[in-house]
């Protein structure tokens, strides 16, 4: 690489670094020979002065590059090259982005490199509009996907035992009505020994409304298999997870996510809701099971979302 091109390259780095720092006030860690690797640079986030966990991979392209008729700059890249670096950023685990700087206007934009619609097979398109600033934090943190906030739920283990009505010649509907009566006729509390969770008609005529899709109402008569272990497996302070809803002064909601393991399909996080109903001013709230599902439905294996198809 020739001193110009070097310094130019410089110049693109700092630029960069000194959006990450000053503009989203996240971590940025150059790595050695930039502008030769598919990455120059990782951006750590941060949430509330603490990383956050979610990791930004990001190659620099400090070049005058043409505007096409699209409204996208084309940055043209060796071929070899390209599906070299593509190979590396479909391995990393985090959002992969390339970005652009003007060298005269010092102006950043960025594009994610992983969808094929932003590139060939010997060239980068660039969106004129996408602006590598401030505002991009929000969409750029967003293709980093879940998998931060999934390490961090609770772990449960099922077993065969915890799905019999999945077993049962009965259809699934019934079965899984006679699995809901049994969490209400033992007990199941809050971890274990606290609050008692009551599983009332309300909350089993949430999960088979009409207007719920009969395979969302599958997913969750299947998962009411770990629901109890999931509850009883809850360890933080009731306190500290309700939270109201402003049109309803006397209920809140509380989530309990949890990573639980299958005995016949992978590991999935697990989101399971509670209704707090106060009762009165001294006494402890009434808690009422509400629904239970996969939060990540829809997303790719990052937890990330999908284009729709057209």
């Amino acid at each position: 690489m020739g001193l110009t091109n070097q310094r130019q390259g410089q110049i693109g780095v700092n630029v960069v670094e000194r959006i990450v720092l000053a503009e989203w006030g996240a971590r940025w860690q150059p790595l050695e020979a930039h502008n030769d690797d598919a990455i120059d640079g990782l951006i750590f986030l941060e949430k509330g002065g603490e990383l956050s966990g979610q990791i930004v991979f990001v190659q620099i392209k400090c070049l005058a590059a043409p505007l096409r008729n699209s409204g996208k700059y084309a940055i043209p890249i060796n071929a070899p090259n390209l599906a070299r670096n593509l190979g590396a950023w479909r391995k990393v685990v985090g959002a992969a982005i390339v970005v652009l700087v003007d060298p005269e206007t010092l102006v950043a934009r960025w594009t994610d490199i992983r969808p094929e619609a932003t590139r060939t097979s010997s060239q980068i398109y660039v969106p004129s509009n996408n602006l590598f600033n401030k505002a991009a934090k929000h969409v750029i943190s967003g293709l980093c996907g879940t998998l931060h906030q999934d390490l961090q739920a609770q772990k449960v283990h099922t077993f065969a035992e915890d799905f019999p009505h999945l077993r049962c010649r009965d259809h699934i509907q019934r079965s899984s009505r006679q699995v809901y009566k049994s969490l209400q006729n033992v007990p199941t509390r809050l971890g274990g020994n606290g609050e008692q969770v009551h599983f009332d008609r309300e909350g089993w005529r949430h999960i088979t409304r009409p207007d719920r899709s009969q395979l969302t109402r599958y997913q969750s008569f299947v998962l009411l298999g770990a629901v109890r272990k999931i509850i009883e497996s809850y360890n933080v302070r009731l306190i500290d997870s309700s939270k109201p809803l402003s049109n309803m002064l006397d209920v809140s909601f509380m989530q309990i996510d949890s990573m639980v393991s299958f005995p016949f399909r992978q590991t999935g996080l697990i989101r399971l809701v509670l209704k707090c109903v106060n009762v009165g001013s001294n006494d402890s709230p009434k808690l009422k099971f509400w629904t239970v599902y996969e939060p990540r439905r829809k997303l790719n294996g990052m937890g990330v979302q999908e284009p729709r198809r057209p």
